[in-house]
C-alpha cells in the first residue's frame, strides 16, 4: 500500500534528522476511520531548536520527489503553526506540521486519536496528555434556535438573489446553508439515534438516519433559475421536517409563526 510506503520513508527521514525528537500521526489514518488509498497522511514533527526545514523541497527529498507543495499556517490551541502541504509524484499527500518540542511544558488538548511514530527521548508521555476528550454534546435548545432563525435568514438572501438571476451568488449561499445550518440538525438527529458522526459530513449516508439520506439530492441545484427556485422549496421541506424531528425529540420549541410567515414572504418574492 503506498501510504504504508510513504510512512516508513517518512519514519526513516525523521530517524535520520537530528532536530527531530518525535514524528506523531494523526488524521483519519491514526484513527483507523474511512481509511483508502486516497486518504492523506497527517504528520505532525516534534522538534528541537531552529526549524531547518518546512520551506521548499530540498528537505522533502529523502522522502520523495514532490509534485507541488503548499505552505500554510494553521492556528491551534498553543497558537499558529506552520505547515506545509506536499503531493508526492506518487499521488500521496502529506500534511506536514511543525510543532516546537517546548510546546509539551504546557500540554494542550488538541489530538482526538494519535500514533507515536518516532520518540527518541520519552516524549510519547507528554504528547499522549494532549489527547482531548472527543465528545460531542448534545444541541442545546438555544444553538437550535439559532440555526433556526438564521436558516430563515439565509433563504431570503436565496430568494432575492434567484430573483436577481444571480445564480453564481446564490450557490455560494446554499454551501454555506449545507455546511452551517443542516449539518447540524443532520448530526443532531445521529445522536438522537444513537449513532456515531463523522467530521465534516464525511460519510453521511452512513450515519444519517435513511428518510433523510434519501432527500439529500435536494440541496444541490442545477445552474438554472428556475432550479434554484424548486430547490429552494424542497430544500425549506426538508428543514422544517429535520428541525421539527429534533425539536420532537429534545423537546424544543419551533418558531412556527415565524416559520410561515418567511415562508410566505419567499413567496412573495418569487412571485413578484
Amino acid at each position: 500500500m503506498l501510504l504504508d510506503d510513504m510512512l516508513a520513508r517518512i519514519i526513516s527521514w525523521g530517524k535520520s534528522r537530528e532536530e527531530v525528537c518525535a514524528l506523531v500521526l494523526e488524521g483519519s489514518y491514526a484513527k483507523e476511520e474511512g481509511v483508502d488509498d486516497l486518504s492523506d497522511l497527517d504528520i505532525n514533527i516534534w522538534f528541537d531548536g531552529a526549524l531547518t526545514f518546512g520551506r521548499g523541497t530540498q528537505w522533502l527529498e529523502a522522502i520523495g520527489v514532490v509534485l507541488i507543495e503548499n505552505p500554510l499556517t494553521m492556528t491551534t490551541p498553543a497558537g499558529e503553526m506552520r505547515t506545509q502541504l506536499v503531493i508526492f509524484e506518487n499521488g500521496v499527500k502529506v500534511d506536514f506540521s511543525f510543532w516546537p518540542i517546548s510546546l509539551l511544558e504546557k500540554p494542550f488538548p488538541y489530538y482526538e486519536k494519535l500514533q507515536v511514530l518516532v520518540d527518541k527521548e520519552d516524549y510519547a508521555r507528554k504528547i499522549n496528555r494532549c489527547i482531548a476528550k472527543n465528545e460531542k454534546l448534545p444541541l442545546s435548545e438555544s444553538s437550535f434556535q439559532e440555526l433556526v432563525n438564521e436558516f430563515w435568514f439565509e433563504l431570503h438572501y436565496v430568494a432575492k438573489f434567484l430573483k436577481r438571476g444571480e445564480v453564481w451568488f446564490v450557490q455560494g449561499i446554499q454551501a454555506g446553508i449545507r455546511e452551517n445550518y443542516f449539518l447540524p440538525l443532520f448530526e443532531e438527529c445521529a445522536r438522537i439515534e444513537g449513532v456515531k458522526t463523522s467530521f465534516s459530513g464525511r460519510q453521511i449516508e452512513k450515519w444519517l438516519p435513511s428518510v433523510f439520506v434519501k432527500r439529500l439530492p435536494c440541496l444541490f441545484a442545477g445552474y438554472d433559475v428556475a432550479d434554484g427556485w424548486r430547490a429552494m422549496w424542497e430544500e425549506i421541506a426538508l428543514f422544517e421536517e429535520v428541525s421539527l424531528f429534533v425539536a420532537r425529540n429534545r423537546d424544543f420549541d419551533l418558531p412556527i409563526a415565524k416559520i410561515e410567515g418567511m415562508k410566505a414572504l419567499l413567496k412573495q418574492v418569487q412571485e413578484a
